[in-house]
C-alpha cells in the first residue's frame, strides 16, 4: 500500500519514518554523514583548532624563522636550495609538519572515544552506516581540518613574503598526503587497542616526536650523520617537506625524487587505509578479529597477578583498620592521608614505569640530538655565557632540562588529572572516604612531581654521560627541576579543575607552544626587541630556563633569586586555588 499523498503529490508520511528512504541515502552518502557528524563534535573544540590553525604559523615563523634565523641567517646561504632566506626555507617544512601533528590528534584521542570512551561508532554502526563508512568519514572530517589549517597557514606564508611559486596552493594537497600517511597507521593502531593506558601518548613521544624532529624540517637532512638520515627518509613528514619546498619556492629536486616523495605517501597511505577497513571492520562486529590486541597480553598478566595476589590474602584473620577523624581547623579540607592518595597513583602507574622512566626524557634528549647536528652546522660561532664561549649543544642542554621537568609535571597533573576528574569520576568516589581536598591536591601534585623529577634525572645523566654539564652543578640542578615541575604542577592541576571536556586540553598545549618557543631555549631572548624580551621574560617556562643555565654555568646573581621566588608564587597560588576548586567541587 503506498503512502498517502497530499494535493501537491507528495507523501505525508514523516522523513524519519522513511526507514527505505533513509537506508538508500546511507548507502550513497554514509560517508557524508559520518564526516558530517565528526565535524559537529569538532564543535566543542572549534575555537582552538581556529586559534592554532592562525596562531601556529605566525608562532613558528616569529620563533624560529625571526628567532633562530637571525643566528642562522648569519652565515648561511639557503640560495642552493632555492630560498632567500632561512624563513623561506623552513616556512613550507613548518605547514606539513603542523598538519601532520594535527593529524595525529584527530586520529587517537576521538578514534579511542569512537570505541571506549563514549562508544559512538557504535552508535553509528546501529545505523544503515557500514564500518568503512563510519572510518572513511571521519577521515574526510580531518581532511576539512587540513583544508582550513593550510588554507590559512598559506595565507600568513603569503603575508610574510616567503612564497615565490604560483604553485604554492598545492601545498595544501601535499601536507594532506603527509598528514594522512602518518595518520592513518596511527589510527590503525589506536583502532586496535581495547583500552588506552597510557599508549596514545606513548605514540606522540616514541613515533611522531622523533619523526617530526629528524624530517628536515629546521634544517637539511643532509646535516645529520647518515644513520639519522635513514630516520628522516623513512619518515612521512620529509617527503611531505621536500614537496612543500619543491612547491612553495622551486627548491631545485630531480623529477625521478619527487616521484619518490609522491610514490612513498600514496603507498602509505593505500596501506593505512586497507588496515584501518580491516579493523574497523573486525571491531564493529562484521567480520571476527583475528589479529592480535596491543597491550591485551600485559592487560593479561596483570589480572592474574591481582588474581593470586587476592588467593594469598587471609581475608578471615585481617582486621579492619581504625578511622582516625581530625577535628578542628581546616579539618574538613585536609585529613592527613595524603600517602593513600600518592600510593594509590604510584600502583596504577606502576605496570609501565618502565616506559614513564624512558619517555620523560626521550623528548628532551631528542632535541638536544636532532638541534645539537643539525642546527650547529649553521652557525658560525658558538654562544658567549658568563664571558666563555660554548657549543650549541652546551647552551640549549639546561635549558632543555627546564622543558623536561615541566612537560613530566604537566601531563601528569593536566590529562591524568582530568581522567580521574571528569571522566572515571575517581575522585568523587575518594572524596566519599575521609579524604579532604588537600589531600587529593597534595597527593596528585607529588604525583607529577615524582614524574618531573624521573624525566630530570634521566636527562641529567644523559647530559653527564656527554660532558655537558659537572657532576657538581648537576646535583643543584635536578633540585631546581624539581621546584620547576612542582611549580608547573601546582599550576597545571588548578587549570585542569577548570576544565569539562578533554577536548579543552587542547588549550593548554596550544599555550606550552610559544611558552616553549619563546623561552630562549633553543637561542638567546637577545635576538627580539626590547619589547619582545619583557613579554618573554614574563612567561614560567623563561624563569626555568635562565635558573638552569645559571646554575650549570655557575653565574648566580640577583636574578636568581626571582627565579625561585617565581616558582614559589606558582606553587602558592596553584595548591590554593586547586584546594578550593576541589572543595567547591565536590563538597558542596
Amino acid at each position: 500500500m503506498s503512502a498517502p499523498l497530499t494535493e501537491t503529490g507528495r507523501s505525508t508520511t514523516p522523513k524519519a519514518a522513511d526507514k527505505d528512504r533513509l537506508a538508500r541515502a546511507a548507502a550513497t552518502r554514509g560517508v557524508l554523514h559520518m564526516a558530517e557528524r565528526t565535524l559537529r563534535s569538532m564543535r566543542a573544540y572549534a575555537g582552538v583548532i581556529l586559534f592554532a590553525s592562525i596562531a601556529n604559523p605566525i608562532i613558528y615563523i616569529a620563533a624560529m624563522g625571526l628567532g633562530l634565523g637571525v643566528l642562522i641567517g648569519e652565515g648561511t646561504s639557503f640560495a642552493e636550495y632555492g630560498a632567500e632566506s632561512y624563513l623561506m626555507y623552513i616556512a613550507p617544512a613548518i605547514l606539513a609538519s603542523t598538519l601532520v601533528m594535527s593529524g595525529a590528534i584527530e586520529m587517537t584521542f576521538p578514534v579511542m572515544e569512537g570505541f571506549k570512551w563514549r562508544r559512538t561508532y557504535y552508535a553509528a554502526q546501529a545505523t544503515p552506516l557500514t564500518p568503512r563508512q563510519i572510518a572513511a568519514g571521519h577521515i574526510l572530517a580531518v581532511c576539512v581540518r587540513f583544508l582550513i589549517h593550510s588554507s590559512v597557514f598559506l595565507t600568513v606564508m603569503l603575508l610574510f613574503g616567503v612564497i615565490s611559486s604560483p604553485w604554492a596552493f598545492l601545498q595544501i594537497i601535499t601536507a594532506s598526503m603527509g598528514g594522512l600517511a602518518l595518520g592513518l597507521p596511527i589510527m590503525a593502531y589506536v583502532a586496535a587497542l581495547r583500552d588506552d593506558r597510557g599508549r596514545i601518548a606513548l605514540i606522540q613521544r616514541f613515533v611522531v616526536m622523533p619523526l617530526f624532529l629528524f624530517s628536515g624540517t629546521f634544517y637539511p637532512l643532509t646535516n645529520l650523520p647518515l644513520g639519522l638520515q635513514v630516520l628522516g627518509w623513512l619518515s612521512p613528514i620529509w617527503h611531505a617537506n621536500e614537496l612543500g619546498r619543491v612547491l612553495s619556492f622551486g627548491q631545485p629536486t630531480p623529477a625521478w625524487l619527487i616521484g619518490v616523495h609522491v610514490g612513498y605517501l600514496l603507498l602509505v597511505i593505500v596501506a593505512g587505509w586497507l588496515i584501518v577497513q580491516r579493523i574497523y571492520t573486525a571491531r564493529l562486529g562484521y567480520a571476527e578479529w583475528r589479529g592480535r590486541v596491543p597491550g591485551a597480553r600485559a592487560e593479561a598478566k596483570r589480572k592474574a597477578k591481582l588474581s593470586a595476589q587476592e588467593r594469598r590474602q587471609d581475608i578471615s584473620d585481617g582486621a579492619m583498620p581504625s578511622v582516625v577523624v581530625r577535628t578542628g581547623f581546616a579539618s574538613n579540607l585536609y585529613s592527613g592521608n595524603i600517602r593513600a592518595v600518592f600510593e594509590r597513583g604510584l600502583s596504577a602507574i606502576r605496570s609501565g614505569r618502565k616506559l614513564i622512566f624512558f619517555a620523560g626524557f626521550l623528548e628532551p634528549v631528542l632535541f638536544l640530538t636532532s638541534f645539537g647536528l643539525g642546527v650547529s652546522p649553521m652557525l658560525d660561532d658558538g654562544f658567549e655565557v658568563s664571558g666563555e664561549t660554548v657549543a650549541y649543544a652546551a647552551f640549549i642542554a639546561p635549558a632543555l632540562l627546564a622543558v623536561s621537568a615541566m612537560n613530566g609535571a604537566v601531563f601528569d597533573s593536566t590529562v591524568n588529572v582530568f581522567f580521574k576528574l571528569r571522566l572515571t569520576k575517581l575522585y568523587r568516589t575518594m572524596m566519599a572516604t575521609s579524604l579532604g581536598p588537600l589531600d587529593l591536591a597534595l597527593g596528585e601534585i607529588l604525583l607529577a612531581l615524582l614524574r618531573g623529577g624521573i624525566y630530570a634525572a634521566g636527562f641529567l645523566a644523559v647530559l653527564l654521560s656527554a660532558g655537558l654539564v659537572d657532576p657538581a652543578a648537576a646535583v643543584l640542578m635536578l633540585a631546581a627541576a624539581l621546584l620547576i615541575a612542582l611549580g608547573f604542577a601546582s599550576a597545571g592541576m588548578a587549570i585542569t579543575t577548570f576544565m569539562t571536556r578533554f577536548q579543552q586540553l587542547d588549550w593548554l598545549m596550544v599555550l606550552m607552544l610559544p611558552m616553549f618557543l619563546f623561552s630562549a631555549t633553543l637561542f638567546p631572548i637577545e635576538v627580539y626587541p626590547e619589547v619582545a624580551q619583557r613579554i618573554i621574560q614574563v612567561l614560567p617556562l623563561w624563569h626555568g630556563v635562565e635558573l638552569m643555565r645559571h646554575i650549570a654555568f655557575w653565574d648566580f646573581s640577583l636574578m636568581s633569586l626571582v627565579h625561585i621566588g617565581y616558582y614559589l608564587v606558582m606553587v602558592a597560588v596553584g595548591m590554593t586555588v586547586t584546594t578550593y576548586r576541589m572543595r567547591r567541587l565536590f563538597l558542596r
